[in-house]
């Protein structure tokens, strides 16, 4: 736990302890504080009611019990203004629908709008529980689209699906325009690679179509991001970056049960950086929302497979079955069908149980 006061801090450790745990207060950054509790799972319910029990740690407490409930899978649902999508321990998959001449895989193949509508219908046939539909290219260099050329691309796709496609449609964008006007056309969640940071007005528009929001983590910009990212601590930067996107969602009125959160994959990371992420996935579910990767086909795949004949694809389906045994509720690709099966079995992994002995 990070970015805490010294009273927090020495409140946080006094009440790790009492419940039979060990808190360690690490190196003092002024003002704020970072506390790693070790608490043995059969202490835990008790260290939650005294965290709940003690005035000055109310914020935290609350943290902590939605993270936990995340981490259980216990967040069992989106909540669109429209409809739920049942999670429970499900991973969903979500579609890639690029309507743009220059994304990295699927570049002008769809930029059509019939053949993006028959592309959208093909991937809910393979199995796909949403589909993304983006007008704007971050792929690293990638220049920004105006939001005029972006709502062209993106509004006629939009309205030819919404109410017959069956299945709830997000538009991939950072701009508060292009999200208005996707939304009065039919898209019931918005995909922000930004984290909230380019368009301050975007969660605004969210909030107002009561939307369902995926925040990611970025930096820099598509056109600069790969320029030699550094961190100093990768995994608190992202989650500090990720809590700090969802509170200014929630402070918006963002319903909590509409966000997910996405570590941002290729988004000013290193291959180190991404597999470091991929690694420690779970650590993700401090956030107390559930978990969106989107890997699929990005470059630093291509770096550690041998072959690339295969386009990054037995990559992409490697981590879709990471993602799964990681506790990841939603999965971002562009092969539907392949990873639907990597997912039966991954799944089937993860939930097999020893049988009882006969007595």
């Amino acid at each position: 736990m990070e970015g805490l006061s010294s009273v927090e801090a020495r409140s946080l450790a006094v009440t790790a302890r009492r419940a039979g745990g060990r808190a360690l207060r690490l190196a003092r950054s002024r003002p704020a504080e970072c506390v790693i509790v070790l608490q043995p799972v059969e202490s835990r319910d008790s260290f939650f009611r005294s965290l709940r029990a003690d005035a000055g740690l109310p914020t935290l407490a609350r943290e902590l019990e939605s993270a936990r409930r995340a981490s259980r899978g216990e967040v069992r649902h989106i909540r669109l203004a429209r409809r739920e999508i049942a999670l429970a321990r499900r991973t969903l998959v979500q579609g890639i629908l690029n309507v743009t001449p220059d994304s990295f895989h699927d570049g002008g193949r769809y930029s059509d709008p019939h053949r993006a509508r028959e592309r959208a219908w093909r991937m809910k046939e393979e199995g796909a529980d949403l589909i993304d539909v983006g007008g704007e290219s971050s792929r690293p260099g990638s220049s920004p689209v105006p939001a005029r050329e972006e709502i062209k691309r993106v509004v006629p796709v939009i309205e030819a699906l919404a109410g017959k496609l069956g299945i709830p449609i997000s538009v991939d964008t950072t701009k508060s325009e292009v999200a208005e006007a996707a939304l009065a056309a039919g898209a019931e969640m918005v995909n922000d690679i930004s984290g909230l940071t380019f368009d301050p007005a975007l969660v605004e528009v969210v909030a107002r179509h009561r939307a369902g929001l995926i925040l990611s983590h970025i930096r820099g910009r598509p056109r600069n991001m790969q320029r030699n990212p550094r961190y100093r601590h990768l995994l608190p930067e992202v989650i500090g970056f990720l809590q700090g996107s969802l509170r200014k969602a929630l402070e918006a009125g963002v319903h909590q049960d509409a966000i997910l959160v996405d570590p941002g994959i290729g988004f000013g990371k290193t291959v180190t950086h991404n597999l470091l992420l991929l690694r420690y996935l779970p650590a993700l579910h401090s956030t107390g929302r559930p978990i969106l990767l989107g890997a699929s086909r990005k470059s630093f795949l291509g770096k550690l497979q041998r072959h690339a004949g295969t386009g990054r694809l037995h990559g992409s389906l490697a981590v879709a079955a990471l993602g799964v045994l990681s506790g990841v509720s939603v999965l971002r690709v562009h092969d539907v069908a392949e990873t639907v099966e990597v997912i039966r079995v991954a799944k089937a992994v993860r939930d097999a149980t020893m049988e009882r002995p006969r007595e």
